[in-house]
């Protein structure tokens, strides 16, 4: 029983670990546009999806 516990605690210390990563990665890496709410690289300066200005 205790195993199990501990590979489930582990299992959702792994989930937890990527949603966080990933969640740190998208910011870092995209803007969202206010307009259209699509993510576009920091590089762009209008959206992709609609043209409006990002900055």
């Amino acid at each position: 029983m205790r195993d199990t516990l501990v590979s489930v605690a582990v299992l959702g210390g792994i989930l937890v670990a990527s949603a966080l990563f990933t969640s740190w990665f998208a910011r870092t890496m995209y803007n969202r546009c206010a307009a259209c709410g699509t993510l576009n690289a920091k590089r762009r300066a209008a959206c992709r999806n609609c043209g409006n200005p990002l900055k």
